[in-house]
């Protein structure tokens, strides 16, 4: 009798399987969600900014933007990130999990909570800034580049400039206090934000159907298509496949996060001090730095640097492979 129940059992364990891997969404309900949160970002967010500048000009220049209406926008940005980005995920990955919006299965599945240790988020953060020389390299080239393309191209180099600009305004002025709160708002909530929504659970449910290696390639390139900055395009797809990587390998939704934070830290620093040093955002290039074969060699050095710090990434216990079944040892 011992010798058919066991057969018997692992045959209904393994129809189980069958039939909640079948119930699990496919790559089309990821696309579909993927979609929605594309048009319901910006909408919300232009939503937001009217209810916030009511019966102001919306002049180009953003002079709107005072001391009065700058805590309100600042909420208003938060508020749009934590309800279409943030919430959402926790019902989002229900249907993967099986568990509760909030409950231990749900968020392991998320990866939050793994508890990864000091060492990937030190390792995250160092990574982001070894990157970063490379990323204002590339943005340097493509000011020097872009205008070659025609009006195309130059119109790419105004909407990165207005961008600029708008970032600049509402980074707090030049009050210690104004910019902390504005970090916490353009650096630190959109770095949980958008961690939670395309590594918790837009990479995760990839790597469902498809291999870690293939979810972290497609989940970067929707990432920077996600920020509909055309100028970005490519430092953004870069960046999201590092973060990307930093997560398979940490399988800690925090350590991203650190990484991601601490590169919207460093443009919101990069920015102001444009800012203070009298840039205002037209979008001009600086060829006394990309010409300097000095810059290059350091650039060089910072990636190599890079290259040897993702070599040895920590990497989590393998313990945590029974409820994080993303590996690239399994791709």
């Amino acid at each position: 009798m011992s010798t058919t129940s066991k057969p018997m059992n692992q045959g209904y364990m393994n129809s189980t399987a069958d039939l909640q891997d079948l119930n699990r969404p496919g790559l089309i309900g990821t696309g579909l969600v993927l979609l929605s949160i594309l048009v319901a970002y910006p909408l919300a967010g232009t939503v937001l900014t009217l209810v916030v500048a009511w019966g102001r000009p919306m002049d180009p220049d953003f002079n709107w933007i005072d001391g009065d209406v700058l805590p309100r926008l600042l909420a208003a940005q938060a508020v749009g990130q934590i309800l279409v980005l943030g919430l959402p995920v926790f019902l989002l990955a229900r249907r993967f999990s099986g568990g509760g919006a909030f409950d231990r299965v749900n968020l392991s599945w998320l990866g939050i909570g793994k508890h990864g240790g000091l060492r990937p988020a030190v390792a995250a953060a160092a990574g982001m800034l070894l990157l970063q020389p490379f990323m204002y390299s590339i943005a340097e080239l493509q000011y020097l580049v872009l205008p070659y393309l025609g009006e195309v191209g130059r119109e790419m180099i105004r909407d990165q400039a207005r961008l600029d600009l708008f970032i600049r305004r509402i980074a707090g002025g030049a009050s210690v206090t104004g910019f902390l709160s504005a970090a916490v708002v353009l650096a630190l909530t959109p770095a949980i934000c958008e961690e939670l929504f395309f590594r918790g659970f837009v990479q995760r449910s990839f790597a469902e159907r498809l291999s870690p290696k293939k979810a972290v390639l497609l989940t970067g390139f929707v990432f920077a298509l996600f920020h509909m900055e055309w100028f970005n395009l490519l430092p953004l797809t870069l960046l999201g496949w590092y973060i990307g990587y930093i997560y398979v390998k940490s399988g800690d939704i925090a350590v991203p996060a650190v990484a991601h934070g601490t590169n919207n830290v460093m443009a919101l620093l990069f920015l102001k001090a444009e800012g203070w040093m009298g840039v205002n955002g037209v979008g001009e290039a600086s060829p006394e730095i990309v010409g300097m074969w000095q810059w290059w060699v350091f650039v060089i050095l910072s990636l190599a640097v890079f290259f040897l710090l993702i070599r040895r990434f920590p990497e989590k216990p393998a313990s945590a492979d029974a409820d994080n079944t993303i590996s690239f040892r399994h791709s």
